[in-house]
């Protein structure tokens, strides 16, 4: 070889080295890869034996949840409905519960309520969760099925398309700011990777900016379109595109890793109304029964939890909307009451208003003892300053605050998960449930303020009149309740308060006891005061200063 071949080749050689190099240490960074290879049937089979236990010569009882609501979504009432009955599930254990989904999703801080207690349930009480995804899981629907151990699809089920929503102040499902959909987005990747499924699938269900592609048998994950392989002889496959949530079918969902087992049309036997009602049939009526391993369990009968219309009640209580009527019922009755002498209905509908807030909030599991004891202490407190002590001072002040943050924690879920990232100065999904209920309930203390201003200046000076515990008529001696104006001392008549006035009380005027009001101020026992006007039975009076004139 002569020296001009020579050199061609070291030239050839060494351009060939050079672009090895760029495509291998370029500036470009490699793309990140996940395999995403589906399970073979004989390692299904294997998991589905390891998890899966039946007795062979007993009634082998599986449980069943069905989250099938096309409009409501997933809400607290969903994430009472489950918790129930993994409570339920506790004590009568199935071999495994089939979690059913045909849902597009809903609210974020149910639905991560929902997931922990499927993971733990499974890892925890050793009973499997298979999530059955029957037409779609969508959104919220894709992290549940994400919790389960193991998912089979319907032959024309999806899942995807996790966008986190909100409820913003008018009720309505909103889409979550990009700092929730961050944090969303990592939290519904480690729920994927919690069963071993792939992260990047998952976060490509919640991030539109990812784009991931099929190569060389692997999910890859690029960084921008001009990565991605177009030319022969093995171009990629894309699987989520710029700009679009990732939504899989029933196929993509196998392929990729994120099912084990899709469901072909089966004809079966139906299920009867009866059968529906008692929430237990054969399990030969359903379609998974009729694949390998599952039709060999034998004596199989589906024990399908269903919600009762206390579980819907409890969850109505603990809407926004319900939960921050209650609260200015609450307010406004005790309001009324306090202003009127005796105890009638005002007192009912606020008594009435609290024992359903607290209900509601232990139902749901948002309140827990310590809220209770605030709340009972602070109740406590004010009753003895308001009737025991001579003036309102300090210990009230300290009894309302004690209150207030024990109703409030009852009444905003999530205030024990609250936390807050420093890095991305982002709340998690449960902070942001929090800030929302706050809004909700100052936002009622507003309403309930001005109601109770108009009700000092228009209501409650005459409203004594219909209080049915209010002594009626001249029964006692040296008491006086009459039942008209004229019958009253006139307006300039002075006396002394025998009673704290609050603004309500009792006032002595020539030996005589009259049921009196305020006219705003509070009036100490023992005050001289002078006679302003006469409402119904009730006088209206004002404290009397001897350097006033007559």
């Amino acid at each position: 070889m002569n020296w001009t071949a020579r050199i061609l080749l070291i030239l050839v050689a060494y351009l060939l080295y050079a672009w090895t190099w760029h495509e291998t240490f370029g500036q470009t960074p490699p793309p990140s890869t996940l395999e995403g290879q589906p399970i073979s049937p004989r390692e299904l089979q294997d998991e589905l034996k390891a998890h899966i236990h039946y007795e062979k010569n007993s009634v082998n009882t599986i449980g069943h949840l069905l989250i099938n609501d096309r409009t409501g979504g997933i809400n607290q009432s969903t994430w009472l409905y489950v918790k129930s009955a993994l409570d339920y599930y506790k004590i009568h254990k199935p071999i495994f519960i089939i979690l059913e989904l045909s849902t597009p999703g809903g609210e974020v801080f149910p639905a991560q309520q929902i997931s922990d207690a499927l993971k733990d349930f499974d890892t925890q009480q050793d009973v499997p969760i298979v999530a059955y995804v029957n037409n779609w899981a969508i959104s919220a629907g894709a992290l549940l099925a994400y919790s389960c151990r193991f998912i089979v699809a319907a032959k024309d089920g999806s899942m995807g398309a996790v966008e986190p929503l909100l409820q913003d102040a008018s009720g309505k499902m909103e889409v979550a700011s990009e700092k929730v959909n961050s944090a969303i987005r990592t939290d519904l990747a480690n729920r994927a990777q919690f069963f071993d499924r792939n992260p990047l699938i998952a976060e490509a269900m919640v991030d539109k900016d990812i784009i991931l592609v099929w190569r060389d048998g692997k999910v890859v994950r690029v960084d921008n379109e001009a990565q991605i392989r177009t030319t022969e002889p093995d171009p990629d496959k894309v699987i989520s595109p710029k700009g679009k949530l990732l939504t899989l079918d029933a196929v993509d969902m196998l392929k990729y890793g994120v099912a084990d087992l899709i469901l072909p049309p089966t004809k079966t036997e139906a299920i009867t109304p009866e059968e529906l009602s008692n929430g237990r049939w054969s399990a030969a009526k359903e379609t998974l029964f009729h694949q390998p391993f599952f039709d060999e369990i034998p004596n199989a009968i589906i024990d399908s939890y269903r919600m009762d219309w206390k579980t819907r009640f409890f969850a109505l209580l603990a809407t926004p909307m319900v939960s921050s009527l209650l609260f200015l019922a609450m307010v406004i009755g005790f309001y009324m009451e306090l202003n009127t002498p005796g105890f009638g209905l005002a007192g009912s509908i606020a008594v009435i208003s609290l024992f359903l807030i607290v209900l509601s909030s232990f139902s749901l599991e948002i309140a827990n003892w310590l809220e209770l004891i605030f709340l009972v202490a602070g109740l406590a407190t004010i009753l003895v300053e308001l009737f025991v002590l001579p003036t309102f001072g300090l210990l009230g002040f300290v009894g309302v605050v004690l209150f207030i943050v024990g109703l409030f924690g009852m009444m905003i879920p999530g205030v024990g998960s609250v936390s807050f990232d420093f890095d991305t100065k982002t709340l998690n999904a449960a902070g942001d449930v929090f800030l929302e209920r706050l809004g909700w309930l100052c936002g009622t203390l507003l309403v309930a303020f001005g109601m109770i201003a108009l009700l000092a200046r228009y209501v409650t000076p005459s409203f004594a009149n219909f209080s049915r515990l209010v002594l009626k008529g001249n029964e006692q001696v040296g008491y006086r309740a009459v039942s008209s104006a004229e019958a009253l001392p006139q307006p300039g008549a002075e006396g002394v308060a025998s009673t704290s006035l609050r603004p309500s009380g009792k006032v002595i005027i020539q030996d005589k006891q009259y049921d009196a009001m305020s006219d705003g101020m509070l009036i100490d026992m023992g005050t001289p005061i002078r006679v302003v006007r006469a409402e119904g039975g009730t006088l209206v009076v004002a404290e009397f200063k001897k350097e006033e004139k007559p």
